[in-house]
Parts: structure tokens; sequence; C-alpha cells
């Protein structure tokens, strides 16, 4: 599906990388926010992640867990609260009318570094007006006790070592291959996009892997910001 007008939001960025054969092998399920697709997410999957399709720094993102038949798990930074059916509606109807779109992605299952989530970002660059993506840069970004997500970081470290000390199966040869893996599909990714966003010269890819070893793209940052390299540097 080609999308109609091309933003910088979330779901348009999904849309085009769901374009290719080889990335929607390793994008989660996603679709836009209505009642119908939560249900039919929390039916297959169990757990979903709920985010504004324009949000920043995980801004508004919220994991709902379902735990028996009419009783959920809402988790928003530390805070989890449980509520039935329809005080989920309640904050689905609160939240997606404070702002323009949400999305709905099935939970990503991250692997993780003394029992908190970690994923990736990489950096791809090229020179302007050239067609030849490199990386950049490569770190993991290591959640803080009690967050599901990695925007709230409590240590940024090197990728090779957020892999070696993870609880990820099959280990042997894991880091280097992975790292590989992974650096192909962002380049990959930044091809895809760049046939989309034609002025964009830096592209920062948020990359997940599950303690299985599956990898996952999360998100495309158009407009990526380096301070976190500047942590790994510290």
């Amino acid at each position: 599906m080609t999308p109609i007008s091309i933003s910088s939001g979330k779901w348009t960025k999904h849309l085009i990388l769901s374009e290719d054969e080889i990335l929607i092998k390793h994008l989660p399920q996603t679709n836009l926010l209505v009642r119908e697709s939560i249900w039919e997410y929390l039916d297959r999957f169990g757990a979903v992640v709920i985010k504004p399709s324009q949000g920043l720094k995980g801004y508004g993102a919220v994991k709902v867990s379902r735990l028996d038949l009419d009783q959920y798990e809402i988790h928003r930074e530390k805070t989890r609260i449980q509520t039935d059916r329809y005080g989920l509606l309640q904050l689905l109807d609160k939240e997606k009318y404070q702002r323009k779109m949400y999305i709905v992605q099935e939970r990503i299952p991250l692997a993780r570094v003394e029992g908190k989530p970690f994923d990736s970002r990489i950096m791809v660059e090229r020179e302007q007006k050239k067609d030849e993506w490199k990386i950049t840069g490569r770190l993991a970004k290591v959640a803080e006790k009690g967050y599901f997500i990695t925007n709230v970081a409590s240590d940024i470290l090197p990728l090779h070592e957020a892999i070696s000390r993870s609880n990820l199966r099959n280990q042997e040869h894991a880091p280097l291959t992975l790292i590989e893996k992974i650096d192909n599909l962002a380049i990959h990714s930044a091809h895809q996009l760049a046939e989309y966003y034609t002025s964009s010269n830096t592209i920062g890819l948020d990359i997940g892997i599950t303690k299985s070893g599956k990898i996952y793209i999360i998100e495309a940052n158009l407009k990526p910001s380096r301070a976190m390299f500047k942590r790994l540097k510290e």
C-alpha cells in the first residue's frame, strides 16, 4: 500500500517500510487505533503498545496486557493499574481524542539486560545527493527499571556488550551475527525510506531483538538525536 500523503508519522513510515518484502518480515504488526483494532490485537497477541503516530521520545506510549476475560493491565511509564473493559475504553477515548492519530502494535518481548528490556539505535547516513548509505553509529538503550520502553534509559551500552550480557539464547556467535543482520536491515530500511523522504541524509533506526534472536524494526527517526552517542562516549 502506498501512502496517499507523505508525513513523518509512525503510521506512514510503517506503511512505507511494509512495502518491501524483506522489511515487512521484521516489522511488528501495526494498525491504526480504533476500538476494533485494539480488541483484535489483544485477542491475537495478549499485549499491545499504543502510541501517538506523531509522538517523540516515547511520549504517550502505553502498554496494555490482557490479564483475564475482562481484566487488563495498563502500564504507563512506571505506573501499572488494573481495570476492566469499560475502564480501558475510557482511557482509549481520553487519550485518542487528545491527539490526531494513534497506532496500536503487537508488544515485542525485548531481550533483557539484568532484567531490563533493551533495544538498539542504529545511525545510518549518506552524503548529500549520494545513494550509498553507511552505518555511522550503534548503541543499546537499556530501559530504566519499571519501564517497558527504552526512551527512559538507565544505561547506554555498546550494542555488542548489551547482546553479550543479555538473556539471548544460543549466544555462541550471537553478537557479531546479530549486529551484521541489524546493520543490513538498517541500510535496507534507509534505502526504502529515502525513496519517499528524498532529502533525508541521516536516519536513526530503533531495532529490537527478542530473547530468541528475532529482529524487529520498531521505529525510524528522520531527525535522530546524537545525544545518546555522547553518553556512550562518556
